[in-house]
């Protein structure tokens, strides 16, 4: 199952963790967890080139975090709601591969 951590601070999103394999087919094949990769890369990458936004990401492999610079511009926080609301519906789509968690206080 793939595992999508928001860590909060309040209401506002500070990072997010991505971690796990869906399982829903064998590596690639599978659907599921190539659209959260799309979704996921897609933001970090569309965040730094057009919203001027560099995170700090960690890339392990089967595991994938990214911490928010102490505020997140207009442009760089639309497109982190678009991501998470792709990555809702292929939750809502796949509930036994895609679950979303968040954690306030980081």
């Amino acid at each position: 199952m793939i595992e999508f951590t928001v860590f909060q601070r309040g209401d506002q999103a500070v990072g997010f963790r991505v971690q796990g394999h869906a399982g829903y087919a064998e590596a690639g094949r599978d659907i599921v967890c190539a659209a959260v990769s799309v979704l996921v890369y897609n933001f970090i990458n569309s965040a730094e080139r057009f919203a001027d936004t560099v995170f700090d990401v960690r890339d392990r492999g089967d595991e994938l975090s990214c911490r928010f610079p102490a505020a997140l511009n207009a442009r760089a926080r639309l497109l982190f709601d678009s991501m998470l609301f792709g990555i809702e519906q292929v939750a809502e789509q796949y509930p036994e591969h895609v679950q979303i968690r968040r954690v306030r206080g980081h």
